[in-house]
């Protein structure tokens, strides 16, 4: 019997040739050993970051030296790899040891399943129908494909080359940046990005702000339909096949980019994606660049040349074929095709032939992948599956945040200050921006308390200091140094990004540029990538959205007149809109016409776009507030001279008229700038014109119960008429936030907010206040409970203003009126309780009828089918729902239309009226309608 083999030895006699071996792609053997266990995460990371390679294998062949078992796990993943590597490499693992664990006892192994003979498999390959096999959700790391026919050499060779080039290309995460000696490695640098398969239709809403107030609702929504990014394109566990056509939608610097790179990343290893023999990605900046007729062939020619010997035999392959196309959005052309394409050879236009990919009529058994944001518009039966990206996740914040220092305090630091700071906080859940707080907030931690300024606080802020911090790259000093020697490049580039922001463009070609007095061959260093980098030949772009929204917010404050006049103007065109001369806006975005374009006021006339602004405007006009409170500060006299007008009274008589009648989302992004603005005196008159917030259906992050506070706060006792909360989802958070200016508020309506216990306690802290001034308080939907609503009672005993109460769907049982007799019959002002909905006995309510015979001036509603009007308004809430599917996003929701469902087939009253009895059998039905529907929306079944 031969001796088992001494795998260590092994090794260290053929240090060298390994060496010589590995060297040039040490990348999927790294990964394989990390995944496997032999190499922990700080190894690993520690590994990759080595230069140059020769390094990566010397110190890795140092670790797996150290045990035996770590030489032998070395050698398997080795085995596993083979193909990724030389000839040489595989003869000598045949050779040296040809089968794992030679030498060793190996475990039983199962019997292999019966071989399909030749003369089916044939069959099989020749059918038409054929389709790739499902695989599991986890779709594992094998090379092979049950049934893949034969690789020739040739093509083994091509897609070797293939591999190693898109590993290259893809290993750094520069996030739009070109100076990769700045970039992490992809593998330390990315992080987990939250995806949900099937999301309900995009708002037209700012991107990012209309995600950031719905996300708390999607998290709950999608929980069952969440996805691992590896698993993009595995049937779902109901699904018969795998999807063919995927749109990966989402905000603007939310990680779709980033994704698809990662995807790349990941087939490239050999990580994961394995179904597919070949990837091939694109992104619609470069395809927009394609002015002459191409064929598909032509296309991937030019991009993977290594591939060009072996296209025929590869496009013969469709259905192992996954196509990724990034960035529809930025497309330049329309897809609207009258001549679509059907041969991978035949020469067309570009537009035609993303098409052709997009509509099946070229390749198509292959697998295609779109990103986009969900402004484009395509047929949503297009696609077989819609993810949206919902990015970070609070854990996920944090790991960006270790990852991008490496260095723990460092990072817990800036991260605790982060939080600390609801108005920054609020949209971290982009990656983008967490890269542009962690650049802007690095440098002030460890705090030490001896540097010249605190960290900046507010978003405007932040941004000032990240633009600052690049541009200290050149070698200038302070902020203020930074802004004065850059002074012309950045109102230069301000003019750009305010021109393309008022007309909707975020990707700008090298014409455009000259136009603005660019010379797109002659920009500065790479230190401008972070700020507005060029991606392609002939595409620019600004590094995020938000630094394109920045810098024309800076740019119109920069040059806003002196005088001030032209500032209420410029705002009444902002928020209402207004359409240029000549319809649409062209593609292309012309030079701006010095003799037209007189000042911010003529400038914003000439390039203002079709339609509405204000969705698309709001973060412009927030960082718009804050820069111009740091002009009249003098934080800007570098960019621009001091105001010899006294802007704040014009604006705080605009902001006070529009505060007089705005609200939904209008009034909240209102709020939000007289919060970033930050003028007490401007916001002591806004406040005194409020006499009703209406946020209703208007879904509240923290930064927004922040700016809320922050106003009203301004005018300490200003009574507000009515402060309608309900369905803002704000949750116990944001009622924390707000407790202390709720006794001021004569009706409050706090319907259906996700709000518990302690929500009821602070509720009954202001009815005992002195100073409350609530007559209507609208609870609805809440899970209160009994004991929260004990604590209701109890205030009341002292509350000398309340009048009406809701309480309907609120968790209470019989243990909740234990208290309610003796609290009410010493109360002298409620008028009217409504308690429907909830799961009382038939002793509780003897309870309810006792207290209304005791004290008949207190009308009590206790049963759906005592009070018409009632009905009929519950009838009017299920009709909403129907008509806006958004509704049923709040999970809360679906639970508040079961109790209602279990509450009305519990209750039976024979003194009830017919038509009472009609509609409220009515109202069942529709309710059970409803729940149906949302049942097979979760299951994903039609």
């Amino acid at each position: 019997m031969a001796a088992p083999l001494d795998f260590t030895r092994l090794i260290r006699e053929h240090r060298e040739l390994l060496l010589r071996w590995v060297e040039p792609n040490p990348a999927p053997l790294l990964r394989l050993l990390h995944d496997n266990g032999l190499l922990t995460q700080p190894e690993y990371f520690s590994l990759l970051e080595t230069i140059p390679k020769s390094n990566q294998v010397i110190a890795l062949l140092d670790r797996v030296c150290s045990k035996p078992e770590n030489s032998r796990k070395f050698l398997d993943a080795l085995r596993e790899l083979q193909e990724a590597y030389c000839p040489e490499l595989q003869h000598w693992l045949e050779k040296s040891c040809p089968e794992k664990g030679k030498g060793e006892p190996s475990p039983r192994q199962p019997e292999p399943p019966p071989k399909t003979p030749k003369r089916a498999l044939l069959k099989f390959w020749n059918s038409k129908k054929y389709k790739l096999p499902a695989v599991p959700a986890d779709e594992g790391k094998s090379n092979d494909l049950t049934f893949r026919r034969a690789l020739s050499r040739q093509l083994k060779a091509a897609l070797q080359n293939h591999r190693r080039s898109l590993l290259t290309r893809t290993e750094k995460l520069c996030t739009n940046v070109d100076d990769t000696e700045t970039c992490g490695h992809i593998e330390i640098r990315y992080t987990d990005l939250l995806l949900s398969d099937n999301p309900r239709s995009a708002s037209s809403s700012h991107d990012y702000l209309h995600l950031a107030s719905r996300r708390a609702r999607l998290y709950s929504l999608h929980a069952p339909r969440r996805l691992a990014l590896s698993q993009l394109f595995s049937p779902l566990p109901k699904e018969s096949s795998p999807p063919r056509r995927v749109m990966l939608s989402g905000a603007a610097g939310i990680g779709k980019s980033v994704a698809a790179q990662k995807i790349v990343h990941d087939w490239a290893l050999g990580a994961a994606f394995q179904k597919a023999l070949c990837m091939l990605d694109f992104s619609f900046r470069e395809l927009s660049l394609i002015r002459t007729p191409q064929s598909l062939e032509d296309l991937i020619r030019s991009k993977h040349v290594h591939l060009s010997g072996v296209l025929p035999e590869l496009l013969d392959r469709p259905g192992e074929l996954l196509v990724i196309l990034d960035g529809l959005d930025e497309f330049r052309h329309s897809l609207e095709s009258k001549n679509p394409c059907f041969q991978s050879d035949q020469p067309a236009h570009i537009k035609d032939l993303v098409h052709g990919l997009l509509y099946g009529t070229l390749l198509p058994e292959a697998t295609i992948l779109v990103t986009s944001r969900p402004s484009a518009a395509l047929p949503e039966d297009l696609f077989d599956r819609h993810v949206i990206i919902l990015g970070f996740q609070e854990q996920q914040v944090k790991d960006y945040f270790f990852r991008f220092f490496r260095n723990p305090t460092q990072a817990a630091d800036v991260l605790g200050y982060v939080s600390a700071h609801e108005g920054l906080a609020s949209l971290s859940f982009i990656p983008l921006y967490c890269f542009i707080l962690c650049t802007a907030l690095g440098e002030f931690f460890p705090w030490t308390g001896e540097m010249e300024a605190s960290p900046p606080s507010t978003i405007t802020e932040v941004y000032r200091q990240y633009l600052s911090t690049i541009l200290r790259l050149r070698g200038a000093g302070g902020v203020g140094g930074a802004l004065e020697k850059a002074k012309d490049l950045v109102l230069q580039l301000g003019k750009l990004a305010y021109a393309g922001l008022l007309r909707g463009k975020v990707v700008f070609y090298a014409d455009e540029l000259r136009g603005f007095g660019f010379d797109p061959e002659n920009l500065p260093g790479t230190f401008l990538n972070r700020i507005f980098f060029k991606e392609k030949d002939e595409v620019y772009g600004f590094f995020h959205l938000t630094i394109q929204e920045f810098l024309a917010a800076l740019y119109s404050v920069a040059i806003l007149d002196p005088s001030t006049e032209e500032l209420t103007s410029c705002l009444d065109l902002w928020w209402d809109g207004e359409a240029p001369e000549g319809g649409q806006a062209e593609r292309l975005l012309p030079p701006p016409d010095g003799r037209a374009a007189a000042g911010l006021l003529g400038y914003t006339r000439e390039f203002l776009s079709e339609g509405q602004q204000w969705d698309n405007l709001q973060m412009f006009s927030r960082f718009f507030m804050g820069l111009l409170s740091s002009r009249m500060q003098g934080k800007l006299e570098s960019l621009a001279e001091g105001l010899t007008g006294d802007p704040l009274v014009p604006l705080a008589e605009w902001l006070g008229k529009k505060a007089q009648y705005e609200s939904d989302r209008k009034l909240l992004s209102l709020l939000h700038c007289v919060a970033e603005l930050h003028q007490d005196w401007v916001t002591q008159k806004v406040a005194s014109n409020l006499d009703e917030v209406d946020l209703f259906k208007v879904t509240l992050n923290p930064a927004d119960c922040a700016a809320l506070a922050y106003v009203l706060g301004c005018s300490e006792y200003k009574r507000l008429r009515n402060l309608n909360l309900s369905y803002s989802n704000m949750g116990i958070g944001g009622l924390r936030r707000l407790r202390g200016l709720l006794h001021r508020c004569e009706t409050l309506q706090l319907r259906y907010n996700s709000l518990d216990c302690e929500a009821a306690a602070i509720e009954a802290e202001i009815l005992r206040s002195p100073r409350c001034q609530v007559k209507r308080l609208l609870f609805c939907g809440n899970c209160l409970g009994s004991e929260g609503v004990r604590g209701l009672w109890d205030a009341l005993q002292e509350n000398t203003t309340l009048e009406e109460l809701y309480l309907d769907i609120t968790g209470i049982t019989d243990s909740g009126l234990d208290n309610i007799m003796d609290s009410l019959m010493g109360n002298r002002t409620l008028r009217l309780l409504t308690i429907v909905g909830n799961r009382l006995s038939k002793a509780g309510r003897e309870v309810l009828s006792e207290l209304s015979r005791r004290k008949p001036e207190l009308k009590i509603i206790s049963s759906f089918l005592s009070d018409m009007g009632l009905l009929q308004a519950y009838l009017d809430w299920v009709e909403e729902i129907k008509a806006d599917q958004e509704q049923m996003e709040s999970v809360k929701n679906a639970d508040a239309l079961r109790s209602v469902l279990e509450v009305l087939e519990e209750t039976e009253d024979p003194g009830t009226s017919q038509e009472a009895r009609e509609r409220a059998e009515l109202l069942k039905k529709q309710i059970t309608v409803l729940l149906g529907e949302e049942k097979a929306r979760e299951n994903g079944t039609p």
